[in-house]
Parts: structure tokens; C-alpha cells; sequence
């Protein structure tokens, strides 16, 4: 198969079977977007405002987006194992959108919230309901994205929030965490019908995606031939070890059960002590540390990186920040871990800087 934007993609989907099967590399994966000689970079926001917002507000053509889009992949070389892509998504929650939520988008267009619903569990009903707004739209976005996308780069899956992170945003964190220490037992249904959406709608996005013939891609850059996606728990930072193993792992597993690849996103320092329990799930295949913001931005993560590896991860790491010390920490990574077990996503300022990053990986692996 080929790409416009990516000629050596059958090379490169190779590259990451190998990963994925856990076979010797010859090198750690590395995802290098460059920006071409002499082009400019395109102004590429988020998509969030290519939701209708219930007041109308916005309403825009969701061709501006794919206009800009398509310019940011013209005007950058993907080198190595970086796969031109997009996620037609509209923000984090719209998964519960697909179970009926309503979805507000910002003024800004820059972040989207879901107004929760659910104020009686005898009452919820959080079956996949392809009626829905969010739906409705995902599915006009999709098919226009492909009808000028497809054969140029990989229009891919929207980030898929299932389990606890679907009650809390349909329910509210605040009575979520009431009801796990008070009506356990409501929780544990609603955690399987939500599962049971989860699988409705993830075949139904594949469906209109066509996974099964360009495969699929994270926001984290990852690249499978088949399903690929991100489970999360962001509850389990406010939860104890044994709670999480009775309400979050459970479905965290169905999750990465249906895939073919999963990145699970650890997402803070509260959720650290939870990471045994994930990487007992054998269908995590990697692990993507999200330090947050403030004192933890700036830590040095190195043990939990250690960690992760000796616990048979894969996990994906940044090379942002200036390009030479990118490339000194990528390698310096390249040495302390297994590199079949890593992959880096990184902006570099030019073909050459990639391609002598790539050899020199080469000579540490």
C-alpha cells in the first residue's frame, strides 16, 4: 500500500509489526516529523470545533480543517516510523457523546466538556446510540476527511474513553466516587454496559474507517495494521490500589482486549502505584507516562522509565524541547533500556539531523 505523504509506508508498517511482535529491531522506533526546506508551518489547531456547538455558534465547513490538515502534511517529511495521520475527534469525553451526552465546545474551540446526565442508575441508559448528535457528526466529519484523504494519509480513531472515565464524565466525579463506596453493585452494572458500547462503537468506528485495509494510529503517533487505541483510567489517580482492581482494571483489560495494539496513558504521579496491576494485562503492549504539569514536569523520571522496562513494556517517550539535546536523551534512553522496547516521537529540524539520529541509534542497539 501507499502513501502520498508517506512513500516508504509499507516499509515503515513493517517496521512496526516487528515492534509489536517483540521482535529484534535494528533500532528503537522513531516517529521524526521535518518541516520541508523553505515551507512555512501551517497553522494546524485542534479539531474540536468541527462539532456543530448547540448554540450554533459554531458551524463550520468541515473542509477548513481538512485544507489545513492536508497542508501540514505536504509541507513535513515523516521519517522513520512516523505515519501521516489524523483522528477525527472532539475532545476527550466524546465517547460519552456516542452515549447520549451532550457535548459543549468552547468559544475558543480550543477544549470540549460533556454535561453529565446520569442521575439515577435504575435510569441510565448508556447503550451506543447511533442516533446521537456526536455520532451523527463523527460519522459527516469521517466521511468527508476520507473522501480526500484516503491514498494521501491515515484518517484514524478517535481516542476512545471507556470504563470509569465514561461513568465519571456521564455521572460527575464527585457522585462516581460516592457511588463506588456506596452502591458498588450499580457501578459494576454500569461498567458492563459501557463495555458493551465500547466494543459497539469501536466496531463501528473500524467499520467507517476502514481499519481493516489502512490500519490505525494514536495521538501519540503509534502505528498499528490493525486496532489501535489508548486506555485510560485518569480515575484511578483518586483511587486505592483495591479499589482500582475491583472497578478500574476490569475494564481497562476489556478495553485493550479489542485491540490489536494498546498505549495505555498513565496520567499523573497518583496514578503511579497503580502500574503493576496495568502491566499485568497482557494486551497492553505499551505504557505512555504523562508526568502532568508543575513539579512533576520537571522531575526526573528515569527509575519509572526502568521500571516500566522490567516490567516487559513498551512504552512511548518524547524528544521535544531543543533538537541536539533531543537527540542526546534519545540516545542516552537508547542505553539504559531495551531498545526493541521504545519508541520516540520527535520534531527534527532537517533530514540530516533525523538520518544521522537513526544511524547512530543503529550503532547503540
Amino acid at each position: 500500500m501507499e502513501l502520498e505523504f508517506k512513500p516508504d509506508f509499507e516499509e515503515a508498517r513493517q517496521r512496526w509489526d516487528a515492534f509489536w511482535r517483540g521482535d529484534k529491531l535494528e533500532r528503537p522506533l522513531v516517529a521524526a516529523s521535518v518541516l520541508k526546506p523553505g515551507a512555512k508551518p501551517p497553522k494546524f489547531g485542534k479539531l474540536y470545533g468541527m462539532f456543530r456547538h448547540d448554540t450554533g455558534i459554531i458551524e463550520h465547513d468541515v473542509n477548513k480543517y481538512i485544507d489545513a490538515v492536508i497542508d501540514f502534511a505536504a509541507s513535513h517529511e515523516f521519517l522513520g516510523e512516523a505515519i501521516p495521520s489524523c483522528l477525527i475527534d472532539f475532545g476527550p469525553d466524546d465517547f460519552s457523546g456516542l452515549l447520549g451526552a451532550k457535548l459543549i465546545v468552547s468559544e475558543d474551540e480550543q477544549t470540549t466538556w460533556i454535561e453529565p446526565f446520569v442521575e439515577d442508575w435504575d435510569d441510565a441508559d448508556l447503550t451506543f446510540k447511533r442516533d446521537s448528535e456526536v455520532w451523527q457528526r463523527m460519522v459527516e466529519c469521517i466521511r468527508a476527511f476520507r473522501k480526500r484523504c484516503d491514498g494521501r494519509l491515515i484518517v484514524t480513531l478517535p481516542t476512545i474513553q471507556g470504563g470509569l472515565d465514561a461513568l465519571a464524565a456521564v455521572r460527575g466525579v464527585q457522585e462516581l466516587l460516592t457511588d463506588l463506596a456506596l452502591a458498588p453493585e450499580k457501578v459494576h452494572e454500569a461498567l458492563k454496559v459501557v463495555d458493551k458500547s465500547y466494543n459497539e462503537a469501536l466496531d463501528a468506528l473500524c467499520d467507517e474507517l476502514d481499519v481493516e485495509t489502512y490500519g490505525s494510529a494514536t495521538r501519540h503517533q503509534a502505528y498499528s495494521r490493525g486496532r489501535t487505541n489508548v486506555p485510560q483510567c485518569d480515575c484511578s489517580c483518586m483511587m486505592s490500589p483495591a479499589m482500582f482492581r475491583e472497578f478500574g482494571l476490569p475494564s481497562v483489560a476489556h478495553m485493550a482486549g479489542a485491540l490489536d495494539a494498546a498505549t495505555y496513558h498513565l496520567d499523573g504521579p497518583d496514578a503511579v502505584m497503580h502500574l503493576e496491576a496495568i502491566c499485568e494485562i497482557d494486551e497492553i503492549g505499551m505504557i505512555q507516562w504523562q508526568p502532568g504539569a508543575g513539579e512533576a514536569a520537571t522531575m526526573d523520571w528515569s527509575e519509572l522509565y526502568r521500571k516500566i522496562n522490567s516490567l516487559g513494556k513498551r512504552q512511548v517517550l518524547g524528544g521535544g524541547g531543543d533538537p541536539l539535546e533531543a537527540c542526546q536523551r534519545i540516545k542516552k534512553m537508547t542505553r539504559e533500556l531495551d531498545p526493541d522496547k521504545l519508541f520516540f516521537v520527535a520534531n527534527l529540524p532537517s533530514v540530516q539531523v533525523a538520518e544521522q539520529l537513526f544511524k547512530d541509534l543503529e550503532k547503540l542497539t
